[in-house]
């Protein structure tokens, strides 16, 4: 018996908890702080086919800028995005591919992301650079907001910054 009163007075107070949980107003959303907007430019893709993931498309990076108010540079002619189109018709990007910024610091990039009704892509950013001066990147989360062309892309980034206390 005074193990379900034990049970009871427990499960009481997680309930009191909840419900004072559910009356305080939502926690203060994150902010964004702009880190560049970057140009890249692309060859035409190479249809790889159905696999068991979906239908793979290669598509070449072949160069292209970047510049922001901590980073400036090119986007080197190495890489590609290895997207997927799903069985609805999605396509989610997969991309690694090489910065190397004004300075000489070369920074390796992988994005990933599904495309949105609006033609955009939401991107998440992950950066990793041995550089001193941007090691920063390897530390952050970011993410951008891709937009196509033909040939090009257009991707402006931000990182995630912890809302105002």
């Amino acid at each position: 018996m005074l193990l379900i009163n034990s049970l009871i007075t427990s499960l009481l107070a997680f309930s009191a908890a909840a419900k004072g949980q559910a009356d305080k107003k939502p926690p203060a959303a994150p902010g964004l702080s702009f880190l560049y907007s970057l140009n890249c430019t692309l060859a035409p893709p190479i249809q790889v086919g159905s696999g068991p993931h979906g239908t793979r498309n290669v598509i070449p990076i072949t160069g292209g800028t970047f510049s922001g108010p901590k980073l400036n540079g090119k986007v080197l002619n190495l890489g590609a995005d290895w997207g997927l189109v799903d069985k609805d018709g999605v396509f989610s990007a997969d991309t690694r591919y090489q910065l190397q910024t004004d300075d000489g610091a070369n920074i390796f990039i992988r994005t990933s992301g599904p495309a949105q009704s609006d033609g955009r892509l939401h991107l998440r950013l992950v950066f990793e650079t041995g550089s001193a001066k941007y090691y920063w990147l390897n530390n952050i989360i970011a993410v951008g907001i891709l937009k196509s062309g033909s040939g090009y892309v257009l991707i402006d980034a931000w990182q995630l910054e912890s809302p105002k206390a």
